[in-house]
Formats: C-alpha cells, sequence, structure tokens
C-alpha cells in the first residue's frame, strides 16, 4: 500500500477533455462491445443449413435444407430474431441444400442470393428461382477468391469452386460445391458444402488456407470425402455433421467417424444433437446443442 500512495505524488499527464473522451472511445473497447458471432447449424434431416449472424447482425444463410426442412428454418430464423437475410449462399444445386429455400424467400426479405454456377437442373431449382424472380431478389453467381466483410471484422472467403470445373467424380455437381472460408479474430470455420475427394485433393493443391478450429464436415459424413490428408490440413477442434436421423445412405459413416476419432475433433451430429450453435467471441468457443450440450473450447 506504500508504494500505492507514494505514487500519488508523481506528475500526471493531463486529464483527456471529456468531450473528446466520449466521441472516441478506444478501439479495445468498442471490440468489447461488440456480440459474439454466431452459427446455427440448423437441424434439417438429411440436408444441410447453417445461419451465420455476424458481431454486427449481419446475416448469411448458407443452403436450407430439403423442401420439407422449409418450416425448420424459417422457425430458426424467427427465434434469432431475424427481420431480414443479407445474403442466402448455395454451396451446389441438390435438393438437399436447396430445397427449403424458396420457403425461406417467401418469408423474408432477401438482399442477395449467390448461386452455386455448376449446372444441375430440377424442378425445384426452377422453382426457387422464380420464387427469387417474384420477390426481386439480386442474383449473382458464386466466385472462387470473392471475399466477404459481414461486419465486425467477420468475413466470409469462397474457396471453390474449382477453375476449370472437375470432371469424371462420382458427382460433379458435389465435387464442384461452394467451400466457404469463416474468419473471426482468431477462429477460422470451414463449410466443406458435399466437397469430394478431388474437390479436397484440388483445395490442398491451391494456396487456400484450410486450419480451421471448426469444420462442417462434407457429404454429411459420407465415407468419400474428409480424406486423411485433408483433415491433417484443417486439423479441426470440432466437426459438425449435418445429416438425417434415418437416412438410406447411412451418414454419417463409420470410417468418416473413425477419421475424425483419429484428428482427435470433438464431433456434433444433428440427427442427435439437434441444431448445434457456437458462439464465438475470439478468445472461446462455445457450442451448444438443442439436447443441452454444452461446450466451450479455446479459440487458439
Amino acid at each position: 500500500m506504500a508504494a500505492a500512495v507514494a505514487c500519488t505524488t508523481a506528475p500526471r499527464p493531463p486529464a483527456t477533455p471529456p468531450a473528446a473522451a466520449a466521441t472516441s472511445p478506444p478501439a479495445a473497447t468498442l471490440v468489447a462491445e461488440l456480440a459474439p458471432l454466431r452459427i446455427d447449424f440448423i437441424s434439417v434431416g438429411q440436408g444441410d443449413a447453417a445461419l451465420v449472424t455476424s458481431p454486427t447482425g449481419k446475416t448469411v444463410l448458407i443452403d436450407g435444407g430439403p423442401r420439407e426442412a422449409g418450416p425448420a428454418v424459417t422457425g430458426l430464423l424467427a427465434a434469432r430474431g431475424a427481420t431480414a437475410i443479407d445474403l442466402v449462399l448455395l454451396t451446389h444445386r441438390h435438393e438437399d441444400h436447396l430445397g427449403g429455400l424458396a420457403a425461406v424467400v417467401r418469408a423474408f426479405p432477401v438482399r442477395m442470393f449467390m448461386d452455386a454456377p455448376f449446372p444441375h437442373a430440377s424442378q425445384v431449382y426452377q422453382r426457387l428461382l422464380e420464387t427469387l424472380a417474384e420477390r426481386k431478389v439480386a442474383v449473382r453467381q458464386a466466385e472462387r477468391g470473392r471475399t466477404i466483410d459481414i461486419g465486425g471484422g467477420a468475413t466470409l472467403t469462397l474457396l471453390t469452386p474449382p477453375d476449370p470445373p472437375i470432371t469424371r467424380s462420382r458427382s460433379d455437381v458435389n465435387a464442384n460445391s461452394v467451400v466457404v472460408r469463416l474468419d473471426y479474430r482468431s477462429v477460422g470455420v470451414l463449410f466443406a458444402a458435399d466437397a469430394e475427394p478431388e474437390t479436397e485433393r484440388w483445395l490442398l493443391a491451391s494456396p487456400a488456407r484450410l486450419s480451421a478450429q471448426i469444420l462442417k464436415v462434407a457429404h454429411h459424413g459420407g465415407r468419400y470425402s474428409s480424406t486423411p490428408a485433408f483433415l491433417r490440413a484443417v486439423d479441426p477442434k470440432a466437426a459438425v455433421i449435418s445429416v438425417g436421423a434415418v437416412n438410406e445412405y447411412r451418414h454419417p459413416t463409420p470410417e468418416t467417424l473413425a477419421r475424425l476419432a483419429r484428428q482427435r475433433a470433438h464431433v456434433y451430429r444433428t440427427d442427435q444433437d439437434g441444431t448445434v450453435s457456437v458462439e464465438i467471441d475470439g478468445a472461446r468457443i462455445q457450442l451448444t446443442t438443442a439436447q443441452g450440450k454444452r461446450e466451450i473450447l479455446a479459440a487458439r
């Protein structure tokens, strides 16, 4: 205590004028006041849908699950207090990723729709395009390398589709999925869509940064994706599998679960855990499930 008292006799710098203090708060204070970045991996059955809410409240919906998942997606958006969606991003044109989007577009104003460029014609896709046109939603194509600022220091980067497109794979539509990277402060999240092994090899050969604390597992945990080399490069602390409780493909497969276990990733599954919510504040990552499971991971 004596040292503290002695310090009071030292000269003090001039006080900051009250007006300046009020109008120019320290940058650290501004960062601390931001809300956490939130990701909801929505339980949509056998399909994919994830809602990203930035620290400044910007909303990005990546995929929309199958047609029957429309109410689940719109219900989650309403529960999160969404009044509009800033961006809807379609990773590829399969029904289990786009089927629920027409219901979303009808229920909420959408500022932009970013379409997966690899072609795949279907009635459900055509109906989605018609709904977008009726609602006068701006439509753009996803382009590899594009970075999107979603506010508060959070960015999305499109790592694919490959150029030139991958051909002669098991599914060229899947192989040319739009793989998306989300960065917020020191945390990375990788949305691997339905990437095929060829996609993963292409990414490994590219200059893209793949390491990420959170991985949305490719193709619902299918046996061919999530190759050992790809998982080593990503090295996720947590892996989320969006999958239906009863599906004809028997996803997730034992092979993929074993590879994730060897990587020591904490696995979350929407068929068992329901919607998986992630909150990131820069220092820690909190994962919460609809079934009440909660886990906190260090950001680094």
